[in-house]
């Protein structure tokens, strides 16, 4: 340090300058890009010391590799209630130090709610309706798997269970036949004979007081009035409005429903969702109905009523008029309102709301009192 202090000022600039040079030269010959080979052998290097490390530290513990060899499950209990739980547990065989991680899960259907944790507990959801759940669990990255299959008891009976709750067309059909069965042969026909009267007294209430040609009553205040097929124009640009078509009431009414369409009824009721359609201003109901379903190869079966002036439909994807007892057939609304006019006599407006139902009670289970007075 006193044989700096000696130098002159500009000796000691020139020295820290030089100094400067060899500290940027060493820091580049020795930076990874500059010396890929060499920085590769060195990592080649390290590893085989770890894995040299490794070997050490297993022969001064007496710990090899540990290797699994067998893996099974069990479980607190064989059988479960709704909302209650079930612990599980995994028996391991191996030899030596080996990972214990398990991955659960349950493989079979279930409830929404229904689960298992990392620790192997298992939930059921206070609504599960499925008879029995498979558990499984892996370990060794999956190379050992175990299955166990718990027993749910205190499941409501089918003839209790909503067919709107049906997972599949095999358990909607046996739903039906749960709940056909508890209807004697008696009881069926006096149903039977009930719903025929009541339907002709509906006929009878409707078909009094004033009426058109086409035996229609005074159209409601405020509602469109019927337009005759064939007296609007259709125009040529294109409105949107929307149509839906759905059969929910069947599966309200399983008992009355004709169990060789069993084939043909969505789980759900739903034929078509609500669905943005296009029309010509001109086009009635009918219309849009005849040509949405032929587009989308959904069955549909129609006769012109001269009477009426309009089309009736008969059978929306193969399900008719008294499939599902006396009082059961097609309806349509529009815009919340069940018109009391034929669907060809029915003039579409942009924006309207087109609705198909099904109904098994003459509209009153979807919403219309107009023939059950």
């Amino acid at each position: 340090m006193k044989a700096f202090n000696n130098l002159t000022k500009k000796q000691k600039i020139l020295g820290l300058v030089v100094l400067g040079l060899l500290f940027i030269i060493t820091l580049f010959y020795n930076s990874d890009f500059l010396r890929p080979a060499d920085r590769q052998a060195d990592a080649e290097k390290v590893s085989q010391l770890q894995k040299k490390e490794n070997e050490d530290l297993q022969k001064l513990t007496g710990k090899e590799p540990g290797k699994i060899s067998g893996f099974s499950i069990s479980s607190s209990q064989d059988s479960a209630t709704p909302g209650s739980q079930v612990q599980f547990v995994g028996e391991f065989q191996g030899e030596g130090d080996y990972d214990r991680s398990i991955a659960w899960a349950i493989v079979s259907p279930h409830g929404g709610k229904t689960q298992i944790d990392s620790q192997g507990l298992l939930t059921l959801d206070l609504e599960e309706r499925e008879s029995q759940l498979t558990i499984e669990a892996s370990v060794d990255k999956g190379a050992f798997k175990d299955q166990k299959v718990i027993q749910v008891q205190g499941i409501p009976p089918l003839a209790n269970k909503p067919a709107s709750q049906a997972k599949n067309k095999a358990e909607l059909k046996a739903i039906a036949q749960t709940q056909q069965a508890q209807v004697t042969p008696e009881e069926k026909a006096k149903r039977d004979q009930e719903d025929k009267k009541a339907k002709q007294a509906a006929i009878l209430a409707t078909s009094k007081g004033k009426k058109d040609q086409y035996q229609t009553a005074p159209t409601p205040a405020g509602k469109p009035k019927p337009v005759e097929p064939g007296s609007v124009a259709k125009e040529d640009k294109l409105e949107t409005c929307t149509l839906s078509i759905q059969c929910k009431t069947i599966l309200d009414n399983m008992d009355r429903f004709d169990l060789d369409k069993i084939d043909v009824l969505p789980t759900n009721g739903i034929i078509l969702p609500e669905t943005s359609v296009e029309f010509h201003p001109g086009e009635s109901v009918f219309d849009i109905l005849d040509r949405e379903t032929k587009a989308r190869k959904i069955h549909m079966e129609s006769n012109f009523t001269p009477a009426y002036n309009s089309a009736y439909i008969m059978g929306i994807n193969n399900l008719y008029e008294f499939d599902c007892g006396e009082l059961s057939g097609w309806m349509y609304k529009v815009n919340g309102w069940f018109p009391n006019y034929g669907c060809s006599r029915y003039e579409v407006k942009a924006g309207d709301k087109i609705e198909w139902l099904y109904t098994c009670d003459l509209g009153r289970d979807v919403g219309d009192n107009s023939m059950a007075k």
